[in-house]
């Protein structure tokens, strides 16, 4: 008989993302524009590969960049 790897499980429903990446928005003070690092740590989460304080880094560092000025939005 053939053994085979135990992987990560990834039986989790699109909902279950859904509600874990709300939670992730809820709990960092809903920023806008974060849609996407919310999402992929709810997933990772859910694969047992990351913790919520991973995008409190990312959201983080996007913050301080977005009020730097270092944006192509502005005058010029």
């Amino acid at each position: 008989m053939k053994e085979t790897q135990m992987e990560p499980s990834t039986n989790f429903t699109e909902d279950q993302v859904r509600q874990r990446a709300f939670e992730l928005w809820k709990k960092r003070g809903c920023p806008e524009g974060h849609e996407a690092e919310f999402w992929r740590q709810a997933e990772r989460e859910l694969k047992g590969e990351g913790s919520a304080s991973d995008i409190s880094k990312s959201v983080s560092a996007n913050a301080a960049s977005a009020k730097s000025g270092s944006g192509s939005d502005g005058p010029g």
